[in-house]
C-alpha cells in the first residue's frame, strides 16, 4: 500500500500543478507548517462517504449523510493547534466551512498523527488523519476528470479497446484498500458493456475476462525400456466430455490418461497374454521443479499415503479405473480456529500446475508406473506438457497467442 501511496503522489505532482495541495484521493495533505493548512481557505469541496478502510467521519465532529450528495463546501476557515491524544502530542487540525449558494455550515476536525485507543467496555477508537479525511476538493478533480473523460485504453494481448466514460471516487471494491482512490468506468468499444474499476488498475481490470484462462496438460511421449516389444506403442487424443484425453497402446497395455490440477485420472487395460500387476510403491511422480515424489491411488487413506501399498493385479482382458496423486501435495490443514469452532480444517491437495501464469510453456512433469508381466517389471513413463490456454482466444490477438 505504502508503494501504491508513493506513486500518486509523484503522479499527482508531475502532472497537475494545482495552486493547493491535495492527496491522492483529492482531499487535504498534511503539511508541514502551521501556516500550510491556510492554502485550503476559500477552496471548494464535497463531503462523501469513507470508502477506504482507515478512512472515517467517527470522532471528526461531523457525521455524513445522504442530504449532502450533490452539494459543494467553501472552506471558511482553518485552524491547528497542538493537543495531546492518548498521552502523546499531536495537532488537531479544525475545518469550518459554508455550503456553496447556501448558508448550511459544517466543522470537521482531524489529526496529524495516528492514535488509536482500546477499551474492554468500548472497543477500538481512532481519531481520523487529516489526510485521510473523505472529502475532494472540486477543481484538481475536475480537471483530472476532464483530462481523462474519452481516453482509450489498450491492452496489446485483446482486441477490444475500452472508452472512459466516467471518473470518480468511490469504493474499489476491496476492503484491502486503507485509501479511496480516483475510479474509472470504462465502456467496451464493441459490445458497449462497462466496467468499474480503480485507476491504478485500468490496464487490467477491463481485460481480465478475455485473458483469462488456466495451465493444462498434453501427454507428448510414453518411455519405456528398449526390450520391451513394441517399445514406443501408439499415442492419439481423445476428446470426452470437453477434456482432453490421451491413448496409448502397445503390446502390453491400451491405457487412457489425462492430467487434472490435482492427479491423474486414467484407465488400464491389461491386453496381453498374462496377468501383470501395477507396482505402487515404486510409482513415482516428477513435478515441474524437478522433484520426485510417491504416488497414492483409489484406496489409499491420507494419513496413510506413505506407507505400504499393495500391488494390483489385472488378469487378461480386464482393465481398472484409477489415479495418481503425487503424496507430497497432499496435507492436512489445522483450519483456523474461531472461538470453539475450526473452519476449513481437513486433508487437501496441492496443485501440480502452477497457480499464477508463468509463461506460455511451463514445462513438463511425469508419471512413472512399474507394471510387471511374469518376472519383468516395465516402467511406463508418461510425459506431460504443461501449457496455458485461453478460455477466449478468438478474443486475443492471434500474433500475441
Amino acid at each position: 500500500m505504502k508503494k501504491v501511496l508513493f506513486v500518486f503522489v509523484l503522479l499527482f505532482n508531475a502532472v497537475f500543478a494545482f495552486a493547493f495541495d491535495v492527496n491522492m484521493n483529492f482531499g487535504i495533505e498534511q503539511q508541514k507548517s502551521v501556516d500550510g493548512y491556510q492554502q485550503y481557505v476559500g477552496k471548494s469541496f464535497y463531503v462523501r462517504p469513507a470508502y477506504g478502510r482507515l478512512e472515517t467521519w467517527k470522532k471528526s465532529g461531523f457525521e455524513y449523510d445522504k442530504a449532502y450528495d450533490g452539494k459543494t463546501f467553501t472552506i471558511s476557515k482553518v485552524t491547528v493547534k497542538d493537543v495531546t491524544l492518548n498521552d502523546k502530542p499531536n495537532k488537531e487540525i479544525t475545518v469550518m466551512a459554508v455550503e456553496d449558494g447556501g448558508k448550511k455550515k459544517i466543522k470537521f476536525k482531524g489529526y496529524e498523527e495516528v492514535s488509536v485507543k482500546v477499551s474492554i467496555w468500548s472497543g477500538v477508537k481512532q481519531w481520523p488523519l487529516i489526510g485521510w479525511m473523505p472529502i475532494v476538493f472540486v477543481e484538481p478533480f475536475n480537471e483530472f476528470k476532464q483530462k481523462h473523460m474519452g481516453e482509450t485504453i489498450t491492452h496489446e494481448m485483446v482486441k477490444d479497446q475500452y472508452e472512459v466514460v466516467d471518473v470518480y471516487v468511490g469504493p474499489t471494491g476491496s476492503d484491502d484498500v486503507s485509501l479511496a482512490m480516483p475510479m474509472y468506468t470504462v465502456k467496451n468499444k464493441r459490445t458497449g458493456e462497462k466496467v468499474d474499476c480503480p485507476y491504478t488498475k485500468v490496464k487490467e481490470t477491463p481485460f481480465q475476462s478475455a485473458l483469462k484462462g488456466s495451465y493444462k496438460t498434453a501427454l507428448i511421449k510414453v518411455e519405456k525400456p528398449e526390450d520391451v516389444t513394441n517399445r514406443y506403442g501408439e499415442t492419439k487424443v481423445i476428446q470426452d466430455a470437453g477434456v482432453d484425453k490421451y491413448s496409448y497402446n502397445d503390446s502390453i497395455v491400451d491405457i487412457t490418461i489425462f492430467g487434472t490440477k490435482e492427479q491423474f485420472v486414467f484407465v488400464l487395460r491389461n491386453i496381453s497374454n498374462h496377468s501383470l500387476k501395477i507396482i505402487w510403491n515404486e510409482a513415482a511422480f516428477v513435478g515441474l521443479d524437478g522433484s520426485t515424489s510417491k504416488i497414492m491411488h483409489v484406496g489409499t487413506k491420507y494419513s496413510q499415503r506413505e506407507s505400504d501399498q499393495p500391488a494390483t493385479v489385472v488378469i487378461k482382458g480386464a482393465k481398472i479405473d484409477d489415479v495418481a496423486t503425487p503424496t507430497a501435495n497432499v496435507y492436512y490443514d489445522e483450519g483456523v480456529k474461531i472461538g470453539y469452532s475450526t473452519i476449513g480444517s481437513g486433508w487437501k491437495t496441492k496443485s501440480m500446475l502452477p497457480k499464477e501464469y508463468e509463461g506460455k510453456e511451463a514445462g513438463e512433469i511425469r508419471l512413472m508406473l512399474p507394471i510387471q508381466v511374469k518376472d519383468v517389471v516395465n516402467e511406463y513413463t508418461f510425459v506431460f506438457r504443461v501449457y496455458y490456454t485461453y478460455d477466449h482466444p478468438e478474443l486475443l490477438n492471434a500474433e500475441k497467442l
